[in-house]
């Protein structure tokens, strides 16, 4: 197994022990349990034995984990993990859950407590993870919110760790500061331990030789809880503004563009594109040999899902293949051919194009009609678009490339 034995096409060290299913029960017997797992108030483990609780509603108060009966409290006033926040009051600005980890008393302590958050918008998926509470003292980051990391008690050589980091229960109510009524909404909670040595660094010590080097020699175990979910009312829905849409376009006398005119529009050149529905920049170089490089994407950068890791692509710029088939462009994520259709506009509908221009929108076949993707005549204004070293003057390559003027 330590040899690095593929079963089934993957190196068996990259296999994990099984994991465990939990159910919050009133009491220890099947009719008992099978209520929970109707109701969905289950959570899971990566294998250790944390306990987790997580309740959502609308009117929990900061000082309610104080008090004796707070899970009582919390029942009454909200909502389980694996159930549905009750209907939005008037009044009510944005939802807050109770979240509480207590550590497994045969295992590490406690990192932190993280709520992730998913929902939709014109057609796109985001996920954002929120640090809600953490041990010790360290600061998040003033521009993303992010925890730093904890101190790793792991020693490699012997394959130990030791709890002197870490708390033994975190606990703590958390509002989202990212609320948005009209949108459909997903929360869950995971509870994540301090860093510990992997299984096959524990059994590379006790053969006596190096820790695989393919995979992790630390990990940090976790538990997940069943997602909150927030379904927003027709009214709430229907008072957001709407994305555009294919039907927009078409109804406005906009025409998708033939094989012909994409080649023209995009091979050989790099254009800057804006996702309308998040206001995220990017710039993509179609090159002759059918593969396009993403850049200027931030590692901040929002981004819907099945795109892939753009950040990275953008920093390494890393090339995926493209092609164009059927008046489409077509790219891959892991295998899965996603395509878009581009439509011209003679007139702005929406979008960012000065209004005597025409407007090209691009939509994407996993975005249920939604046409988000307008290409921009020109990049943001913060970036300056260089000229080719071809055509830049002897005497002006000084102002360029940092270079002196020539006598």
């Amino acid at each position: 197994r330590m040899a690095g034995h593929i079963f089934t096409g993957s190196d068996v060290r990259w296999e994990s022990p099984a994991g465990l299913s939990v159910v919050w029960a009133e009491e220890n017997t099947r009719a008992s349990i099978w209520d929970a797992m109707h109701r969905k108030e289950t959570y899971a483990t990566s294998g250790v034995r944390i306990k987790l609780r997580f309740f959502g509603g609308w009117d929990y108060q900061d000082g309610i984990l104080a008090e004796q009966d707070w899970v009582k409290q919390a029942y009454a006033g909200g909502a389980t993990m694996g159930s549905d926040l009750p209907s939005k009051p008037g009044e009510a600005k944005a939802p807050s859950f109770v979240v509480w980890a207590v550590k497994d008393p045969t295992a590490a302590n406690l990192d932190r407590i993280q709520v992730v958050k998913g929902w939709t918008k014109d057609g796109q998926s985001f996920e954002k993870i929120y640090d809600v509470v953490w041990s010790g003292d360290r600061k998040p980051n003033f521009a993303t919110g992010e925890v730093p990391a904890i101190e790793s008690t792991v020693d490699l050589e012997k394959a130990t760790y030791s709890d002197t980091v870490g708390a033994t229960e975190l606990k703590t109510v958390w509002t989202d500061p990212d609320f948005d009524p009209s949108q459909h909404a997903f929360y869950y909670a995971r509870a994540l331990e301090i860093p510990t040595p992997r299984w096959s660094t524990i059994q590379a010590r006790q053969l006596g030789i190096e820790p695989p080097g393919v995979v992790p020699a630390t990990q940090q175990e976790r538990a997940w809880s069943s997602p909150i979910w927030y379904t927003p009312t027709t009214e709430l829905r229907e008072a957001a503004t709407p994305g555009l849409t294919v039907a927009d376009l078409t109804r406005n006398g906009a025409k998708a563009l033939t094989e012909d005119e994409l080649k023209t529009l995009i091979v050989g050149k790099a254009i800057w594109v804006r996702n309308n529905v998040t206001g995220e920049d990017m710039k993509v170089r179609y090159d002759e040999d059918g593969s396009a490089a993403i850049l200027h994407v931030g590692r901040d950068a929002l981004l819907p899902s099945l795109f892939g890791d753009l950040p990275q692509r953008s920093y390494q710029t890393t090339a995926a293949n493209y092609d164009i088939s059927g008046g489409k462009i077509i790219t891959y994520i892991s295998g899965t051919p996603i395509t878009m259709a581009v439509y011209k506009s003679t007139a702005s509908q929406g979008g960012n194009t000065p209004r005597e221009q025409p407007t090209y929108f691009g939509a994407r076949s996993n975005e249920f009609g939604h046409a988000n993707y307008e290409i921009l005549l020109k990049g943001p204004e913060n970036l300056v678009e260089l000229p080719k070293t071809d055509d830049i003057p002897d005497d002006e390559q000084s102002k360029y490339l940092n270079t002196p003027e020539k006598e």
